[in-house]
């Protein structure tokens, strides 16, 4: 797959790789070192290996044949429960506005194939209310899996972030360089920070441009993750849909938040508490508020509310971003 990696090197020693992968686009970016054969062939492995265990949309995918399942109980592999056991957790810390239960409602509001190739005015009807079956029916014990037959599970989100974390870690070893990972602009970081810091620019879209609406950032944290319903949108039934779902309605949240941004030590932090805080409105506020995490929060009409270390003076001007506690 290395052919498919397009290179760049940017002003300030900066090199540049980036292909599509898991829907998205996977970027690696690293200061002051080649991204060399044996980066590249890392990135492939962790990808392929999140693409086959957690993909949705592959009837092949290990994910796939947990959902089909109708064994109550059943063994899965040590990669597949790692990917598992962290949703579960973020799941408990969130108090369930992060759910790895919410599948069915995923599908239900349309969204049963890769976003490029769905249809964006689809003809069926438009989901009703249905609370997401709980992440508590679900339980991992090592390798062994129990929950309910009829549990559809979706790990997109949290397992996303978790490969950004380790790709980092594991390109910092081979490079020795500062490293940074997005994946889809989930982004973690690892190793010394280069000259005047990383410079993300934060908004709706992670292919955004820097002239575009949002706020530029030298992220101090480790990790950044973003959320957002204003990007990946379609229509069912003549109803919006897209595809952050509210647990507790099974629906596609349609809370105040178009888009959160959270900085955090590291990415799956950042992701699950992002997600939450979008999937449940005033209560996701509340939960960012009490973790102490920096936050970005923009409201539907445009409105750009901070939380924590994320300063609010200057949206368009570079800031410093420093992380509050973990959840």
């Amino acid at each position: 797959m290395e052919s498919e990696w397009r290179m760049a090197t940017l002003p300030g020693g900066f090199e540049v790789a980036s292909r599509p992968a898991l829907g998205t686009t996977a970027q690696v970016v690293l200061h002051g070192r080649p991204v060399g054969p044996a980066a590249l062939r890392a990135m492939d492995r962790l990808l392929d290996d999140l693409d086959l265990e957690a993909s949705r949309f592959r009837q092949d995918s290990e994910l796939a044949r947990v959902n089909a399942s109708s064994s109550p109980e059943l063994e899965v592999s040590p990669g597949f429960a790692a990917l598992l056991e962290p949703a579960l957790e973020w799941a408990r810390r969130t108090h369930g506005l992060l759910d790895p239960t919410v599948g069915r409602a995923v599908v239900n509001a349309g969204y049963t194939g890769d976003f490029a190739g769905l249809e964006r005015d689809q003809s069926g009807p438009a989901p009703a209310k249905s609370p997401a079956p709980g992440w508590w029916q679900v339980e991992l014990s090592g390798t062994h899996l129990r929950r309910p037959p009829g549990v559809v599970l979706d790990l997109g989100s949290t397992s996303k972030a978790q490969v950004a974390d380790l790709a980092a870690a594991e390109l910092l070893a081979l490079t020795g360089g500062a490293v940074l990972v997005s994946l889809g602009g989930d982004i973690a970081t690892a190793g010394a920070v280069p000259p005047g810091g990383w410079v993300v620019r934060v908004g709706d879209d992670h292919q955004g441009r820097m002239g575009d609406e949002g706020q530029t950032v030298v992220l101090t944290a480790r990790a950044l993750a973003t959320s957002s319903r204003a990007v990946r949108q379609w229509r069912r039934g003549g109803e919006p849909m897209h595809h952050l779902i509210d647990p507790r309605r099974g629906l596609p949240a349609d809370g105040p938040w178009r888009t959160v941004s959270v900085a955090a030590a590291s990415c799956l932090e950042a992701n699950a508490l992002a997600t939450a805080a979008l999937a449940g409105g005033e209560a996701g506020r509340a939960l960012l508020e009490g973790s102490g995490a920096a936050a970005r929060l923009v409201t539907t009409d445009g409105r750009a509310v901070h939380l924590g270390g994320w300063t609010p003076a200057g949206e368009e001007l570079p800031l410093r971003v420093v992380p509050g506690a973990a959840a």
